[in-house]
């Protein structure tokens, strides 16, 4: 079975798009059963537990949006692209070469590699994907640390808990206005926008279908994140602020999320 896409839909400008999130509708976004179980640690029968945690998640919902504690911001833009094995090229508006990402290929199975979902060299047809990073973290260190400092400490471990969730809802959010944006958005998308059934996928470096953090290196290099989102790179590949995503979005419905099994030591 070839994953190649069928179809190519033409996203309606290559520019690069620098967007602020409304926090409101990002905490709309937030998926808050994964949040009770990620990081309250909830489960079924902790009633008073539960309702405990949602009034402390409520107020400080409530501070961070009247007083504007976090700052969500981010960038997307779109490429043409073509894969060549078990790479992808990233071309600018005259055809140049501007990057090349290295994905790993399953040893069995089907033998996925992601740009397998990307449109072939050899096949003549310019194919399109989509880079996007966000974050919600600056400023969230130093007030988790004021916090801590003043003995508030689930306050301090609940903001920067909210950070990294209201960071991947930013995610979802810039995914579907990327959709939009391709023609391929859902008609009635789901709140929040995680659970709704979409075409295509995105993935994330450091994740096991695409492992190498180093990648990130070539996606700063085309978004150039740092002056206006505020989103570095450490020495390490890592994104500062902690609370930061970035992805690299594929419109082919035949994209799949798959694992790929580590080398052996």
């Amino acid at each position: 079975m070839s994953f190649f896409p069928d179809d190519i839909p033409v996203p309606a400008a290559l520019a690069r798009h620098y967007v602020e999130g409304d926090l409101a509708e990002l905490f709309a976004n937030i998926d808050e059963g994964l949040f009770n179980i990620r990081f309250l640690k909830l489960k079924q029968g902790q009633e008073a537990k539960a309702r405990e945690a949602a009034a402390q998640v409520a107020a400080l919902k409530a501070e961070i949006i009247s007083k504007k504690l976090i700052k969500a911001r981010g960038v997307y833009r779109f490429f043409p692209v073509n894969s060549s094995g078990d790479r992808i090229f990233f071309y600018g508006a005259a055809g140049e070469t501007l990057a090349e990402f290295a994905f790993p290929r399953q040893a069995s199975g089907e033998k996925l590699c992601l740009a397998d979902f990307a449109a072939p060299l050899s096949g003549g047809k310019k194919d399109y994907a989509a880079l996007l990073a966000v974050t919600c973290g600056e400023g969230v260190l130093e007030f988790a640390r004021r916090e801590r400092e003043a003995g508030n400490y689930v306050r301090s471990y609940l903001v920067e808990a909210l950070a990294l969730m209201l960071a991947e809802a930013f995610a979802d959010m810039l995914h579907y206005r990327i959709r939009k944006e391709w023609g391929i958005a859902e008609a009635a998308p789901a709140v929040p926008l995680l659970r709704s059934k979409y075409r295509g996928k995105r993935y994330s470096f450091g994740y096991p279908v695409c492992p190498d953090l180093a990648n990130q290196k070539p996606l700063f290099e085309l978004l150039k994140p740092e002056a206006d989102a505020g989103i570095k790179l450490t020495e390490g590949f890592m994104m500062d602020p902690e609370a930061s995503v970035s992805a690299i979005v594929f419109h082919n419905p035949k994209a799949v999320y798959f694992s790929i099994e580590a080398k052996p030591q």
